[in-house]
């Protein structure tokens, strides 16, 4: 695996529709992608987009979760942390829905900060 340009990664997350997660939409509004259900022509980009998020992103916890994150425009990206080649879903949520406090991220207009 490789880790990509900043702009081989804008390329990759604009080349695909993201679903937004229904499920977390109160608590953790974001989107993501599949990575079974794009192009297998596009697994190996995937993988080196994960690659990248673990290899120049920044450590930051969710909900006593600590994770890798890398911020790219209005969105942050994150996955669950699984080895890269297990890993299939690939997690964006928008800068604008929550803010950085302590290295953890939290949802803005939560009463628990």
């Amino acid at each position: 695996m490789n880790t990509m340009s900043y702009y081989e990664m804008r390329e990759f997350v604009n080349r695909f529709t993201w679903i937004f997660a229904k499920t977390y939409a109160e608590q953790c509004p974001h989107e993501y992608i599949v990575k079974t259900k794009i192009d297998p022509a596009h697994w190996n980009d995937f993988e080196n987009f994960v690659a990248t998020i673990r290899s120049i992103g920044f450590e930051a916890a969710y909900k006593h979760r600590i994770g890798r994150y890398y911020i790219m425009g209005q969105y942050y990206y994150w996955t669950m942390g699984a080895p890269i080649s297990e890993t299939i879903i690939l997690n964006r949520g928008k800068i604008s829905d929550y803010q950085l406090v302590d290295n953890t991220w939290i949802l803005k207009g939560n009463k628990e900060l």
